[in-house]
């Protein structure tokens, strides 16, 4: 645990924004939307305090923020729950605790003390045999609400938000999870947004600031976003030394599929979309040793450091990128043939540094075989890419532009999936820069039997160009090629963690 919590100390460091205004101990507000004015108040929970006799204030605090938010009538827009130092129980937010765009309900640690709330292990089984899920905080149909600052250890799930069909079309907007320390889940997932509401979608969701580590996800992510969400921010978060995704962006899955009989396409809003997912930090995630991915003698090495399954329209850029299996992903694992919307489109990935991906790839895109769905539409623009074991994947696409990287690396630069067929694999490889150390570009390739030509749009080698000398390309993560590479260069206190990782490698 050493090392996650130095980490933690470099994230509380930062300092972040809260993306609602209004928040403030000495503000009052009304409920516009309920028409019902309630004073905006600070209420506070001790470790020594009491749900029977306490009122909320600094020296008669509630023992839990279970007994605050069960309170009739005591939670309202812009009321702010402190915790303060100690170990507390899981706590569960429902509907009532919903605050307004203006007057969010704010619910944190307090400023310098370890508010730690633990869960059950994760490993607690039921009489067949199954997993207990234990939240650490489970969210469920609220909107306007700030969760902030907490240690969350164990359990199936760090922060769980939910919406249902239940809530009808009121609208569930301004979800944010800031600044918390989640370690030790065992398996599912870390932070997990799961928008199950067809009527009407999860939007302005924001996962901000937090380190998620030393979690067994098995065959789930470390942070997701998964449904009917449409908009959201996942950024400046620290994701590390888990056994499965670090972050993934999710669609097609049935979270939020329309029952049959109703009108339109079932899955029309079963999918994440019109997100940004920036300056996040991603590291040593690999299923190596997970047993969901244990198959015939040998582990299935197949975990992204971020992965888009099925999201639309989503901008990732300025992240950092190192030791996963797979470094960045697009992909969707279901058939166009199954349902027309089973397609990727609208990915923008550029200005990221990925390095060391040696389960696989760096980049991978594309239906893993030609009975899956088309990456398509996708730029994949001025990354760069360091000594990951194959720079490129390139799997059943059509039509996405790569163009303005730089590769830099000794081993394979790009592998063609034979399980695909020819024509379901062409994109336009633009104008990128590779460092090799000796030969042609063509003798690091992998594309078996395949017309390369084919492959690639335009003979798209000729405008490739080879660099064999390292030091004329690259200085650290900096690129030294004009228009070639990420323009995003990591913090020199990830970097040097970076270099210790490989050295301990």
């Amino acid at each position: 645990m050493k090392k996650a919590k130095a980490i933690f100390g470099i994230l509380a460091a930062m300092t972040l924004c809260l993306a609602f205004a209004g928040c403030g101990a000495d503000d009052t507000s009304s409920d516009a939307d309920k028409g019902d004015k309630v004073e905006a108040k600070t209420l506070h929970v001790a470790v020594d305090g009491s749900d029977e006799k306490g009122d909320g204030s600094e020296a008669n605090p509630f023992a839990t923020v279970d007994g605050i938010l069960n309170a009739d009538g005591l939670v309202g827009p812009g009321t702010e729950i402190v915790v303060h130092e100690g170990t507390y129980e899981p706590i569960e937010i429902f509907t009532n605790a919903s605050g307004t765009l203006e007057n969010p309900v704010a619910i944190r640690a307090a400023t310098d003390e370890k508010v730690v709330i633990k869960s059950a292990t994760g490993d607690v089984q039921n009489g067949d045999g199954d997993l207990i899920e234990a939240y650490g905080i489970h969210m469920l149909n609220v909107s306007n609400v700030v969760v902030k600052g907490f240690e969350i250890e164990g359990g199936t799930h760090g922060v769980l938000y939910e919406s249902t069909n239940e809530n009808g079309e009121e609208s569930l907007d301004n979800i944010s999870i800031e600044n918390c320390f989640i370690h030790d889940v065992v398996g599912t997932h870390g932070i997990a947004v799961y928008a199950q509401n067809t009527y009407t979608p999860v939007t302005n969701l924001s996962i901000l600031g937090n380190e998620v580590c030393d979690c067994l996800c098995g065959d789930s992510e470390s942070v997701v976003v998964n449904g009917n969400v449409d908009g959201f921010t996942i950024a400046e978060n620290i994701i590390h030394d888990n056994n499965n995704i670090g972050i993934d962006m999710i669609g097609f899955e049935g979270t939020a599929k329309k029952e049959k009989g109703e009108a339109g396409n079932l899955y029309a809003v079963d999918f994440a979309r019109n997100g940004e997912c920036h300056d996040n930090v991603v590291y040593n995630i690999s299923a190596e040793g997970n047993p969901a991915y244990y198959w015939e003698g040998e582990y299935d090495l197949c975990a992204d450091g971020i992965y888009v399954d099925g999201g639309q329209d989503i901008n990732i850029y300025n992240n950092f990128v190192f030791n996963c299996d797979i470094g960045l992903e697009v992909a969707t694992e279901h058939s166009p043939d199954k349902n027309e919307l089973f397609k990727v489109s609208g990915i923008s990935v550029h200005d990221n540094v990925v390095a060391d991906c040696t389960g696989w790839c760096g980049l991978c895109f594309g239906g893993y075989d030609r009975d899956l769905g088309f990456t398509e539409n996708c730029q994949f623009t001025n990354n760069t890419f360091v000594d990951n074991e194959t720079q490129v994947g390139v799997q059943r696409s059509s039509g996405n532009l790569i163009e303005g990287n730089l590769f830099v690396g000794e081993s394979s630069t790009i592998e063609f999936n034979y399980d695909c067929r020819e024509a379901d694999i062409v994109n336009d490889f633009g104008a990128n820069t590779w460092c090799i150390p000796e030969g042609t570009l063509e003798d690091y390739m992998d594309y078996g039997d395949y017309d390369l030509s084919k492959l690639m749009i335009m003979g798209a080698l000729e405008k490739q160009e080879v660099i064999l000398d390292r030091n004329e390309v690259i200085d650290g993560f900096a690129s030294k090629v004009a228009g070639a590479g990420s323009e995003f260069v990591p913090d020199d206190e990830f970097v040097e963690l970076y270099k210790k990782n490989k050295e301990a490698k």
